[in-house]
């Protein structure tokens, strides 16, 4: 059995010769001044304002592309440029109108700014910068807001993005740069890097460290706030980490964020933010189940990537239940399996066999294509009595993110799989390894630098062994003429053994000169044949949580964009572009909850960016 795909041969090459930040034609990087970045944390959500500054040094203006990769979870709500006196922020055009736009602008004279999604990836934005002056200064705000993923032992993640910084790690044989970047010996940057941290939990912040770098913590009012500055100058040298840990960080908690009296359509809406943390560690392992193991080998996981990839699988097969069947799918251009026949009884003879395998892999079968092994994973009858799961091991960012998300939603469903994903290394696309977790019931981990990789093999297992919770509904006690709109409006089918979970809610009809009794939200499910429950009180107009960037309203409809394209990817429709909806909110576009959905299908293909032009101040 083999597979082949050239296209996708030909978008690893070219994803390999991108460069992110601000280029010229030819990959000639426009000199970086400066980056400044804000964090703002709040709870689960992190709120991040960027400023880069360029200065043109040619002798006649340029045009220029700046490219930045973006998690899949969040939402950039703002971009903006300040360019020789002029002030230049993002609006909604239609694709072609909105070329139009940008290619006239240049041909007159004016600087302008082209920002769309990559076509192949949800997580990567570009932004055509035309005209930009000589010997000019040219500052890049970009503004996003995102939910904190959080590790196995329940700390917060928050990671600096590839654009912010150059990226930049050493591997096998020395000093190499990360898949997508140009190599700059940290000796060598020239720019200055300040970043400044807030902290507020729902509990006490109980400390706030990184592993790489050296980091100034000042706490206040009782450690329910934590403000960070770097104690060292950063060395480009790799990711700009850092790891929060709140006093009680598995406890459920919930949001209300006001909506603004005096603004249009959702942004006047309140909108709830639901955290559950179902606490499942009580529950027993499986001791049967068939487990299926799909390891990237394509030539861009050579190095410390596959070498973390074996490892992990290593770890994966050491831990494995007794009662089980096993095989491992090793993929590239092509792809071959350890069993042909299908999956095996997990035996002693057979595991020495597999561990074998395991040491003699190597990153040789070419290009990434990751399809066609996945189909021929699910087009394999499923073992009675023994329920499937799926782990992918990757670092790969394909061509096909829509098609390989569409096959997982619709056969795991069809064939009562659970899929689970590893991400690999620096630059790893979450539009894919969230993409198939979400939609195949499972879970993602991301294994970088110099993290441990037994913990996340254990989380991973651990979710993949344990009964979840099924059946899964909410049950509202919300003043009388209170109508909660759920986002989004269809729940998961099964939460995960220690899988936080977060929900949203519009609430119409509030009256903000009311006083309210305390209402409560009711999780209620299934697990393991008996019935639990996790409810949560909250007050409505209890205090002014009006937030002028309505960080709870842009994560809501960010949420929604990506089960609509979900849906489109099921049936192989193109992506839903994502910014239109993300700018929405920035320009105040009148538009219902309702309206909103309906426009998302209507919009799926069209661009959403565009140039307005402001007079110099």
């Amino acid at each position: 059995m083999s597979s082949s795909n050239n296209d996708n041969d030909d978008n690893s090459e070219k994803r390999k010769i991108s460069i992110y930040g601000l280029v010229r034609s030819e990959d000639r990087p426009i000199p970086l001044k400066s980056i400044k970045v804000d964090v703002q944390i709040f709870g689960y959500v992190a709120e991040v304002t960027s400023t880069l500054t360029y200065f043109n040094t040619e002798e006649t203006p340029v045009e220029a592309v700046f490219t930045f990769p973006v998690d899949d979870g969040s939402a950039v709500f703002q971009f903006e440029a300040h360019i020789d006196g002029r002030h230049i922020v993002a609006e909604i055009q239609e694709r072609e109108q909105a070329q139009l736009t940008y290619d006239d602008a240049v041909q007159s004279g004016k600087t302008a700014m082209l920002l769309k999604e990559d076509s192949s990836a949800g997580d990567i934005f570009s932004c055509m910068l035309g005209n930009l002056p000589a010997k000019t200064e040219a500052s890049l705000v970009m503004k996003y807001v995102i939910e904190l993923p959080q590790e196995p032992d329940g700390q917060l993640r928050f990671t600096l993005p590839t654009v912010l910084n150059p990226r930049h790690f050493s591997g096998v044989g020395g000093e190499v740069a990360a898949e997508g970047a140009t190599y700059v010996p940290p000796s060598k940057v020239p720019y200055e890097f300040s970043l400044i941290a807030t902290i507020k939990g729902y509990h006490k912040v109980t400390s706030v460290t990184s592993e790489t770098i050296s980091l100034n913590v000042h706490f206040e009012d009782n450690n329910k706030i934590a403000k960070v500055s770097l104690g060292e100058d950063f060395k480009f040298d790799h990711d700009l980490r850092f790891i929060v840990q709140y006093e009680s960080p598995y406890s459920p908690q919930i949001v209300l964020e006001d909506g603004n009296p005096e603004a249009d359509g959702l942004l006047k809406e309140d909108i709830l933010m639901i955290s559950f943390h179902p606490d499942l560690k009580e529950v027993a392992m499986a001791t049967n189940g068939e487990y299926i193991f799909v390891i990237d080998r394509s030539g861009s996981m050579d190095g410390d990537r596959i070498a973390n990839a074996k490892e992990a699988l290593f770890l994966f097969l050491k831990s494995l239940p007794s009662n089980c069947y096993f095989n491992i799918i090793s993929f590239g251009s092509q792809y071959s399996s350890l069993f042909s026949s299908g999956s095996k009884k997990y035996t002693r003879s057979r595991l020495t066999k597999a561990i074998r395998v395991q040491k003699l892999m190597n990153a040789d079968m070419g290009g990434t294509e990751i399809l066609k092994p996945l189909e021929y994973v699910f087009n394999n009858k499923p073992i009675p009595s023994h329920p499937r799961r799926v782990f992918i091991l990757t670092d790969g960012q394909v061509g096909n993110t829509d098609a390989v998300i569409g096959l997982v939603r619709k056969e795991s469903i069809n064939t009562s799989t659970r899929v689970f994903t590893l991400g690999i290394g620096h630059g790893v696309s979450t539009a894919l390894i969230d993409g198939i977790a979400r939609n195949g019931g499972g879970k993602s981990e991301f294994i970088t630098g110099k993290d441990r990789i037994q913990p996340k093999v254990i989380s991973l297992l651990k979710r993949a062994m344990q009964p979840a919770i099924t059946d899964i509904s909410l049950d509202w006690d919300l003043p009388p003429g209170i109508i909660p709109v759920s986002i989004p409006t269809e729940l998961p089918n099964i939460i995960s053994a220690g899988e936080r979970l977060t929900l949203f809610a519009v609430l119409q009809n509030v009256d903000k000169n009311a006083s309210y009794a305390p209402s409560t939200v009711t999780l209620k499910g299934v697990r393991d044949g008996n019935a639990v429950s996790y409810t949560l009180v909250f007050t409505l107009c209890e205090a002014d949580n009006i937030n002028v960037s309505a960080p709870i309203h842009r994560l809501a409809t960010k949420l929604q964009i990506k089960l609509l394209q979900d849906q489109e990817a099921e049936s192989t429709a193109k992506r839903l572009q994502l910014f239109f909806f993300e700018t929405i909110f920035y320009t105040n576009k009148k538009i219902t909850p309702d309206f909103h959905v309906r426009r998302a299908h209507q919009r799926k293909t069209l661009l959403i960016t565009v140039t307005i032009f402001l007079p110099p101040l």
